[in-house]
């Protein structure tokens, strides 16, 4: 099945991918151009409930606006009573549900992209919060190699302060972490090389005052 969403789903889902665009470990613009963009979904069947405000997509789902895109198993839509939008994608243990986006650049820079992987990524439209929930990974990359990344069993981003924070636990243990710890991967940002004079530094002056007689 593949759809454009009704009118009276656009605002609801525009929000959900504002909340996932925001969530990126160093702070940085999407696209641009995804701004003007139509989004678009694909999914093996879709429930809409006018009474519950619900839209539920089901069965490999597929989100997608210009250069972003949700892969899910299920995305939930719904409205609450105050008037905001509650928005979740569902994964699996075995089938994280993800979203991958690429950033704008700066001129002669790598490009930047974003990935990120969590059971549910779930979006609070009142305290504007997502919040990524089991085996949860947010990765930054630069032309495709791999920069920054967080772990944790929760990762919260909040998108009107700006911040994020990572929480392990039980829950999240591996092999390769048993106690379910936070790891956060930092690479050192590269900076630009000062620009060189285009010329001849200016001849000393000097003052009028200097060195004069009272």
């Amino acid at each position: 099945m593949k759809a454009n969403f009704m009118p009276m789903l656009r605002s609801a889902t525009r929000l959900l991918l504002a909340a996932l665009l925001a969530a990126t470990l160093v702070p940085a613009q999407a696209l641009q151009s995804d701004k003007t963009q139509p989004i678009q979904v694909e999914a093996d069947a879709m429930h809409y409930n006018d009474v519950k405000q619900t839209s539920v997509f089901t069965g490999n789902v597929v989100v997608t606006k210009g250069s972003l895109v949700i892969h899910a198993a299920r995305v939930e839509v719904v409205q609450t009573p105050q008037g905001y939008d509650d928005a979740t994608a569902f994964g699996t243990p075995n089938k994280l549900a993800t979203y991958a986006q690429t950033l704008d650049a700066q001129p002669g820079q790598p490009t930047p992209s974003m990935f990120g992987s969590a059971v549910t990524i779930h979006y609070d439209g009142k305290s504007d919060v997502v919040t990524f929930t089991g085996q949860a990974t947010l990765d930054r990359l630069s032309d495709g190699k791999l920069t920054d990344r967080a772990q944790g069993e929760v990762i919260t981003y909040n998108d009107l302060t700006d911040v994020f924070t990572v929480v392990g636990g039980k829950a999240g243990a591996t092999p390769s972490n048993p106690n379910g710890r936070v790891r956060v991967m930092l690479s050192p940002r590269t900076t630009q090389p000062a620009a060189k004079p285009s010329g001849p530094a200016p001849a000393l002056k000097v003052s009028p005052g200097l060195g004069a007689q009272p």
